[in-house]
């Protein structure tokens, strides 16, 4: 299956996309994109959703609808320009940072949105931020003002960074908290904000992640970026006007905004997964005629497992869309048998760029395998590298790569080859606000000034010109000069009845350098003599060698996803807690 292309919309095609026009001009504000859907549809419902204290009260019955609330992109509009003009009454204006600590929802995207507005800066923070990340956050940007809920301005007092905040906005109960405003009134303010001229290369908006390394890295994406982000995303995965999208990440969000179509916000905490958010979420793609989807590889797991459980067929959905973690030809089948008119389509990226590949699902189930289906292949393959991208796969280099010093020679690999992915293009975020050393650990300055990001994944070229992650370059297993990867091992792991949550890391060792480690999370009351009887015979005839093997409580996943194994803390989880070696006792 071919990807579906069409030509960009948003624009005329004689006249230079937003945000990329010569100058200081408003027409490189990202907001525009907003202003252009007031011209074409203002009637159009933006975003739908259903309240916090709705979902939260949710008992699991996917038969009955949700009651929502919803505007349309004439409300927004006006929302969001009211609330920037009483930001502008506050003192906000141009270059200054406005942290926006919010769940994902009408407030988010009006406030964010009204920051861009100003030609200010929106620093966004996931929802599951904790104190060390607002902390790490706030000493990076300096921010002059914060909106956010009473509970996150408790929770800054006394952290480096917030010492100078001008600038205080609560949503929802402000009772007891020092404040300047509450966002629910700044969205009546009489007037309306200007739209700023902006460079296309000044920074509209700051989104942390946290790396391999766990410090919170803020992603510099200037009103140029977002807009190719969006070009590069609406020829991979194109809307048609009647769409409604159910996107699981926040920042997806503003993808559906600027492509113009419905965003149905899903009834989930984000921040706290729950047993009961497949039914919600199919509750909503049932009831909300959702035609579009994008999920976390655990979402979609989730939502497959209970469609079949309670025989729900989605069949309005017409895209399903995943990405953010590897997924197996398991998920995708699971999937697909629920939601039997989709395609469903696997995007390869990251905050700094999206999309760098990506395969449709019955295209990846069509492919070739080995008859056996106890051999797994070696990687994942997320199929054709984004054509608006120049690639290369360098060896393994663990520290900054300077080419004043080395040049492309000493790096290179042949097409094949398993080595470090790298790519530049429109679309690659170049740089990371105020922190050198991110960008020294991370991108690459060529002669030509071009700018390569280093994605830190493993990756090979296949004779089709598919590509396939075999692994992270910090999690590679060196044992006894012999490279080996988490991920065919964890697709094993997860074939096996009773495991819940599946890990396979190195643990330093004197002979071997690393030794190899399983460890499985089971699932309530299963037989872990038996797991531990399939996990070394599977293993064995995938010729991957099990030096240890460990039953534990809970595997740590990332915050963003719940899709991601959390390896150090997993190793300091089995050293601290002591956890046992089935293997070492049976050789005792």
């Amino acid at each position: 299956m071919q990807t579906p292309t069409r030509p960009h919309t948003s624009q005329p095609s004689h006249t230079p996309p937003i945000g990329y026009h010569p100058g200081k001009v408003r027409e490189n504000n990202v907001i525009t994109y907003i202003e252009h859907h007031l011209r074409n549809h203002p009637d159009r419902t933006a975003i739908r959703w259903v309240e916090r204290e709705v979902s939260a009260a949710f008992d699991g019955d996917h038969t009955r609808p949700f009651p929502t609330g919803e505007i349309s992109y004439a409300q927004l509009e006006q929302l969001i320009f009211q609330t920037a003009k009483g930001l502008e009454q506050l003192g906000i204006g141009e270059g200054d940072r406005v942290i926006i600590f919010l769940p994902m929802g009408v407030g988010l995207y009006t406030a964010m949105f009204a920051v861009q507005t100003l030609g200010a800066i929106a620093v966004f923070l996931d929802s599951w931020a904790r104190r060390k990340h607002l902390g790490a956050s706030a000493r990076c940007v300096r921010p002059k003002a914060m909106v956010s809920f009473k509970q996150a301005f408790e929770l800054i007092e006394g952290i480096e960074g917030f010492e100078d905040l001008a600038v205080r906005v609560v949503a929802g109960d402000c009772e007891g908290v020092r404040h300047d405003a509450r966002l629910e009134e700044l969205v009546f303010t009489s007037g309306r904000a200007e739209v700023c001229p902006v460079h296309s290369e000044q920074t509209a908006l700051i989104t942390f992640t946290t790396g391999s390394s766990g410090t919170p890295k803020g992603a510099n994406r200037t009103h140029r970026f977002l807009s190719a982000q969006h070009r590069a995303l609406d020829k991979v995965i194109p809307y048609e006007p009647g769409d409604v999208d159910l996107p699981a990440f926040p920042i997806f969000s503003l993808n559906n905004l600027a492509a113009g179509v419905t965003t149905v916000i899903p009834a989930v905490n984000l921040a706290a997964p729950s047993p009961r958010d497949p039914a919600a979420l199919t509750c909503q793609i049932l009831h909300d005629n959702v035609s579009c989807t994008t999920l976390s590889p655990s979402m979609l797991v989730g939502v497959a497992r209970y469609c079949a459980e309670h025989d729900v067929a989605l069949t309005g959905l017409r895209r399903i869309v995943t990405g953010g973690a590897p997924i197996s030809r398991d998920n995708v089948r699971d999937m697909l048998a629920v939601a039997p008119n989709a395609e469903l389509w696997v995007l390869y990226g990251s905050t700094e760029v999206e999309p760098m590949a990506h395969i449709e699902g019955h295209t990846m189930l069509a492919l070739e395998t080995d008859p056996d289906p106890e051999i797994v292949e070696q990687g994942v393959n997320v199929g054709r590298i984004d054509p608006a991208l120049d690639y290369k796969f360098i060896r393994i280099v663990r520290g900054p790569i300077d080419l004043s010093e080395t040049g492309w020679e000493a790096l290179e690999l042949p097409r094949g080859e398993v080595g470090e992915f790298i790519v530049t293009g429109d679309h690659v975020c170049r740089d990371y606000y105020n922190n050198p050393e991110a960008f020294r650990r991370s991108k690459i300055l060529d002669t030509d000034g071009r700018v390569w990001h280093r994605t830190g994944d493993l990756a090979r070229l296949d004779e089709r010109g598919d590509l396939w992650i075999v692994g992270r370059i910090h999690n590679v297993i060196e044992r006894a000069g012999r490279y080996l990867f988490p991920v065919p091992a964890e697709v094993i792991l997860h074939a096996i009845e009773g495991v819940q949550r599946g890990a396979f890391l190195g643990l330093s060792d004197e002979e071997l350098g690393e030794r190899t480690a399983v460890v499985v999370q089971p699932a309530p009351q299963a037989d872990l003599d038996r797991i531990e009887r399939e996990v070394l015979r599977r293993f064995e005839k995938n010729r991957i060698p099990v030096d240890a093997l460990y039953f534990v409580d809970a595997i740590p996943m990332d915050p963003r996803h719940h899709s991601k194994v959390e390896y150090d803390a997993l190793r300091r989880q089995l050293l601290e807690q002591g956890a046992t070696d089935r293997l070492a006792e049976r050789r005792r």
